[in-house]
């Protein structure tokens, strides 16, 4: 090999050198958003089965099956589906992060029977849930604050998931 062909043959590794210090960085950021994105996927998906199972549980269970005279360890209906929920969660959520409501009326203005069959302090409804359905129905909605990082970013994100289901009589 002549002398400027290794010189040349140096010159390209040097080159290819920095071309991958270039790169790396926005690499990193790619593979970083893929693994704290699919993170946050796998939290919503365990937040959406979490919501669909305690609406289920609440639809299964009499309105008023939880009183003073009955004890569900001195919990209201809803406090008690909303335990339900966030131990289906698999510990993705939080108490504070689950709503639960019993309601009824047109699904443009559903109303909560008693503030025990609520978890909001008012009487209101965990979102307008546009059922055609005018009976009574149990609402959850599980909410939380997330985000995907991107080593030198982050995408703050709210992970929802809402179920209703027709109560059981």
């Amino acid at each position: 090999m002549s002398p400027t062909a290794r010189r040349a043959a140096r010159g390209e590794r040097g080159a290819v050198l920095v071309e991958f210090a270039l790169i790396v960085p926005f690499l990193a950021m790619l593979l970083f958003g893929m693994l704290t994105g699919g993170l946050v996927l796998n939290r919503k998906m365990a937040a959406t089965q979490a919501s669909r199972e305690g609406a289920r549980y609440g639809a299964t269970m009499a309105p008023d099956q939880c009183t003073p005279a009955t004890n569900c360890a001195g919990r209201t209906w809803a406090q008690q589906v909303r335990s339900a929920t966030v131990a289906r969660s698999e510990g993705s959520v939080s108490a504070t992060d689950v709503c639960v409501a019993l309601v009824e009326g047109p699904g443009s203005a559903p109303v909560p029977l008693s503030l025990a069959h609520t978890t909001n302090a008012t009487l209101a409804p965990c979102y307008v849930d546009q059922s055609v359905d005018n009976g009574k129905r149990v609402q959850v909605v599980v909410r939380f604050s997330d985000r995907i990082e991107a080593v030198v970013t982050q995408v703050p994100v709210t992970v929802t998931a809402r179920s209703t289901s027709k109560l059981e009589q």
